[in-house]
């Protein structure tokens, strides 16, 4: 069959409009047809309203490019796309309607359709390098203005089409690479332009949907984003430009978790190189520009840091690799994730002062986001293990290198972040050696641990926890995660969690010792500590019941527990103060005593079985009472989980008195 048939360019734009009515009607109306009708009580199925809805999309777009092709043809034969006569011919009425032979089916697929845009990119970004905007004999252009605005629209039409998206990246991956640097308003405008956003949205959102999509099947299967492709995006000659992208792409979670991490470890090897400016080379804002928030909103690797952070995977990848994580880790680890600014008295040289933007904040998502993986045996437990080794080993390293220097409060925070998660494993690091990741066991079910020297586990610690309350609030979650810790030696005998808790306390207590708190910072400290722990054992002590005790996946819930107990910001810092006027000497013998910690744990595990009607423990949590006392009495001497009740609470007892 010949595809090829006459047609009118006029015709075809009003039959483009009439389908843009037709698909814009029903999408407006289809969503109100449909409840309407189903308020009534209908059972007719509106399968097919949503299929023809989008049928008149796809049919809108075919009819448009078809059009776009019919102009272009009449062009080259130097005819006006109206008339199909002669530039500038007289056009006598009556004369029979003059047709072009137009391709008709090619002309309507989607790779045709990505040329087309990739031509119009070419077109809107060449008009913006040189300000002026071809014109075409015989056709009224439209604003550049207008042209960006369709041309996004035409991109993001084209999202969920894998042909399209393998071609336009393709053709045209140079020219949206360049598409923030070429359409860049400089300084005193927006930055950029609020036309020129609409296409870096489409853009990105673009490349992320082609990120993420395959074409074929089986093994004849690949990436839309070919090789070359991809190679061009990490190795840019102009990362700001890629790096907006990014900025005003969708949200991470939207991307291929491989690109993403291809492209972080890209943009921070281009900033350790100063390669990461503002704006064009040629135009960039100064770094000692007045305007110190542009330069952080704009920064086109705390853009790419976002998007791998609401990722998470590509977080993982990059600080969870074994040859490289340690690099990009002390990239990360830093104080200079600031713009440079200058004091208000010179800007001969970059002098930290009021004038500069603290963009902390964003490396230390990341770092959130690289040690949240869930725990357990999967490759992303492994990565994220491996991220706390080299996240731990950077931070001894800026110690190292810098003495008396203190970490931003973001960066700190998140160090606390990677602590809590890993809690245990750092304890079990105290008495161990190495820097590595390694799995628990051989049993099939065993979660990957971080285990760090304790050589640069104790500098690690100081810089997270150089805030007093910081040291009380973490003091205070080891000494209330006693239940956990009881739990899990029980649930793995050849680990005594317990007594490896009292190493970390011990070692935590170490940090307090080196520390130069005042009188007030220091009564900040234990009141912070008390807070933390009543605000743990009084929020719920259900957190650590297992659904089968010692069944399959039980290892990977303890770790969980043991690094998570569940805080109760309820308890207020007045009650913690008052607690602290008790005095040491009266804490076990109070409300936080030791033996309740400890029970529960062992219920929790499943050592001690209680019958329905016990008094004192209700829904998962211990409620003390004179029935408790007796019941503790009573059972002080017998053995579970391999030691006496009486032994476990000396042993807890000791776990805390370290910290003492």
């Amino acid at each position: 069959m010949d595809d090829f048939v006459g047609v009118n360019p006029a015709n075809l734009e009003e039959l483009t409009k009439r389908l843009h009515r037709l698909h814009e009607v029903l999408s407006r109306n289809g969503p109100l047809i449909r409840q309407t009708m189903q308020q009534w009580g209908s059972e007719v199925g509106f399968a097919p309203l949503t299929r023809l809805t989008e049928a008149a999309m796809d049919d809108a777009r075919d009819m448009r490019a078809r059009t776009a092709r019919a102009r272009d043809l009449a062009n080259q034969k130097g005819w006006d796309p109206a008339t199909l006569r002669p530039q500038g011919e007289w056009v006598l009425t009556g004369l029979p309607p003059r047709y072009l032979d137009l391709d008709w089916a090619a002309t309507g697929q989607s790779g045709t359709q990505a040329v087309q845009d990739v031509q119009a990119l070419n077109d809107v970004l060449d008009a913006a390098s040189d300000g002026s905007e071809k014109a075409r004999p015989g056709v009224a252009q439209p604003s550049q203005s207008a042209r960006l605005t369709q041309l996004a629209q035409r991109i993001t039409e084209h999202l969920g089409d894998k042909d399209y998206l393998a071609t336009f990246w393709a053709e045209g991956g140079a020219a949206a690479l360049r598409a923030a640097s070429t359409l860049y308003e400089g300084t005193g405008g927006s930055l950029p332009s609020a036309d020129s956003v609409n296409l870096l949205q489409a853009l990105g959102a673009s490349l992320a949907a082609a990120s993420r999509m395959r074409t074929g099947t089986g093994k004849d299967s690949g990436p839309v984003l070919s090789a070359q492709t991809r190679a061009a995006i990490t190795k840019n000659s102009d990362p700001w430009s890629t790096g907006m992208l990014f900025k005003y792409g969708p949200d991470g979670k939207s991307w291929d978790h491989r690109l993403l991490a291809e492209v972080t470890r890209s943009m921070l090897d281009a900033r350790a190189a100063g390669k990461t400016q503002v704006g064009p080379a040629d135009r960039a804002l100064p770094v000692h520009s007045g305007d110190q928030q542009a330069l952080a909103d704009f920064d086109p690797v705390v853009a790419v840091l976002d998007r791998a952070a609401e990722n998470g995977v590509a977080a993982r990848h990059v600080l969870g690799d074994q040859a490289s994580g340690l690099k990009y880790a002390k990239m990360l680890v830093s104080d200079d994730w600031r713009t440079l600014g200058y004091d208000g008295y010179s800007t001969d040289t970059p002098r930290r002062g009021p004038l500069q933007v603290d963009m902390s904040a964003h490396p230390a998502g990341f770092i959130k986001a690289a040690v949240s993986a869930e725990r357990g045996a999967t490759e992303d437990a492994k990565e994220s293990a491996w991220s706390v080794v080299n996240i731990v080993q950077a931070t001894a390293e800026f110690a190292k290198l810098h003495p008396g220097e203190v970490l931003p409060h973001p960066i700190r925070q998140s160090l606390i972040h990677t602590a809590d998660r890993y809690l245990p494993d750092l304890a079990a690091s105290v008495n161990s050696y190495g820097n590595e990741a390694r799995l628990l066991s051989d049993q099939p079910d065993a979660p990957w641990l971080a285990y760090v020297k304790p050589s640069v586990l104790k500098p690690f610690l100081k810089q997270a926890l150089h805030d007093p309350k910081d040291l009380g609030s973490f003091q205070g979650e080891l000494e209330a995660r006693i239940s956990a810790s009881v739990a899990a030696t029980i649930q793995s005998p050849t680990e005594d969690y317990l007594a490896q808790m009292s190493g970390l306390n011990g070692l935590v207590a170490q940090v307090e010792k080196d520390s130069t708190f005042g009188d007030a910072q220091r009564r900040d400290q234990q009141a912070q500590r008390l807070k933390t722990f009543l605000s743990v054992v009084s929020g719920g002590y259900g957190a650590l019941s297992f659904s089968n005790a010692f069944g399959k996946g039980t290892i990977s819930q303890i770790f969980v527990a043991m690094a998570q107990p569940p805080i109760n910001d309820s308890i207020s810092t007045d009650s913690a103060v008052e607690a602290l006027k008790i005095g040491e000497d009266d804490f076990r013998e109070t409300l936080l005593h030791v033996k309740i910690p400890v029970i529960q744990g062992l219920v929790a595990a499943g050592a001690i079985k209680l019958s329905p009607d016990t008094s004192w423990y209700k829904n998962g949590a211990i409620i003390p009472n004179v029935d408790l006392t007796n019941w503790y009495n009573a059972h002080e001497r017998a053995v579970y989980g391999g030691r006496t009740l009486q032994e476990w609470v000396r042993d807890a007892e000791h776990s805390m008195e370290v910290q003492r």
